[in-house]
């Protein structure tokens, strides 16, 4: 055991001196500030550099541009599909309106013929609804 473990006293003032407040030097505020700057820009510059090194690597390089090709061509291929649903649905658009019209001028035939079958027709004449006698 040494000195300052046998008496406490001598490890209580030991500790006082170790933690007693102190003047800092002349400048160290601004050595402080000028290291945090500089940690500050070193580490951004690290992290821009590190995301930008990532396209450094052929490897990947080229899994990206696959990867934009594959993503270009599945929207063409999408953007085509929808095209042509829409063509399709304004050529059965086209048809529905073609066969309205027909079945329109067939109803038309029909109502035309109907009113000349009654036109034609005499009128019934209205008949007497008691007996006549024969004498």
């Amino acid at each position: 055991m040494t000195e300052t473990n046998k008496n406490p006293n001598l490890l209580e003032d030991a500790l006082r001196n170790a933690v007693r407040r102190e003047d800092a030097p002349e400048g160290f505020v601004l050595k402080v500030l000028a290291r945090a700057e500089q940690q500050n820009s070193a580490a951004n510059d690290a992290q821009r550099t590190s995301w930008l090194s990532l396209f450094s690597q052929p490897a990947l390089r080229w899994s990206a541009v696959a990867a934009v090709t594959i993503a270009m061509a599945i929207g063409t291929i999408y953007y085509r599909n929808l095209q042509r649903q829409r063509a399709e649905g304004e050529a059965a658009k086209q048809q529905l309106m073609l066969a309205l019209r027909i079945a329109g001028s067939k109803l038309q035939l029909a109502k035309e013929k109907v009113n000349e079958i009654n036109t034609s027709r005499p009128e019934p004449q209205p008949q007497n609804s008691s007996p006549r006698s024969r004498s």
